[in-house]
């Protein structure tokens, strides 16, 4: 969200009020306003048809965020996910289940999502962390913190303080997607004060994000299943429907190579040999 504050000219992201729909990582923004209720929305989908985020975030100094080249390639095909479905904004995660051959593509095997983050993110934060541990202050660091964690300030302050700010919560459905699953976990915004959330509504939604969100939790909930119980089979039958699976044969595949990679590092992976 922090992207789309800046494309407005808005300098905090929580000046946004907006509808959502979703899973984790997974979802859909169809309407986003400021606090005048003045409609965004327009001005997003024009940025995102010419340019997707790619110049929606700081890319010098202190303030530089999430430009590793991973994030580039997200933040660029950004405007290809948006063409799928130009009624909505959409999460940027959803590339990897609408273009996974373009991941494939332009991903490193020998240098994965996961060594960016080892390299850099976590280096960071673990030497700031340490830098002031030494100190005994965080007075003079120049450690900025990023959305993630300001998010679960904010969220702490809205319990404690009964704020009343709106947050993207992962919540049981229960009738907040009302054509969906109600087991199901979703993404919907949510009112937080001290007693709590409040899911706000989202009624009805569309049978193409429908079938896509069907289709992730009918991976999500039989792989935890498999897990439970302790069954290679379930879980091949659960990574199968996966969007970013091609096939039967790659389903099997993926935990073959994750039991092998994984047999002496303890009892979980062991459930399934």
């Amino acid at each position: 969200m922090d992207k789309m504050a800046h494309t407005c000219g808005i300098a905090d992201r929580r000046e946004l009020q907006y509808s959502y729909y979703g899973l984790n990582h997974f979802g859909w923004f169809t309407e986003i306003f400021d606090r005048d209720g003045n409609d965004l929305m327009p001005q997003i989908k024009e940025h995102m048809a010419k340019s997707g985020y790619m110049d929606g975030f700081e890319t010098s100094g202190d303030k530089a965020q999430h430009i590793d080249e991973s994030w580039v390639h997200t933040f660029g095909k950004a405007k290809d996910v948006y063409a799928v479905d130009p009624e909505t904004i959409p999460n940027t995660y959803l590339k990897y289940y609408l273009f996974p051959d373009y991941v494939v593509e332009t991903s490193d095997p020998e240098y994965t999502r996961a060594n960016e983050v080892m390299d850099g993110c976590e280096k960071k934060v673990f030497g700031a962390c340490r830098e002031i541990i030494e100190k005994g202050t965080a007075v003079g660091s120049d450690f900025e913190a990023d959305a993630h964690a300001t998010d679960i300030v904010d969220l702490a302050c809205a319990l404690a303080e009964n704020t009343r700010e709106r947050f993207l919560l992962i919540v049981p459905n229960d009738g907040a997607i009302s054509n969906f699953d109600p087991t199901a976990m979703v993404g919907v915004p949510c009112v937080v004060g001290r007693n709590g959330y409040e899911k706000i509504c989202q009624g009805q939604i569309p049978q193409f994000q429908k079938g896509m969100m069907e289709q992730q939790v009918s991976v999500e909930k039989p792989v935890v299943q498999a897990w439970a119980e302790g069954s290679y089979q379930k879980l091949w039958q659960a990574l199968t429907p996966s969007a970013t699976i091609p096939s039967a044969k790659v389903a099997k595949d993926v935990p073959d190579d994750l039991i092998e990679a994984n047999k002496d590092s303890g009892p979980s992976s062991r459930k399934f040999i």
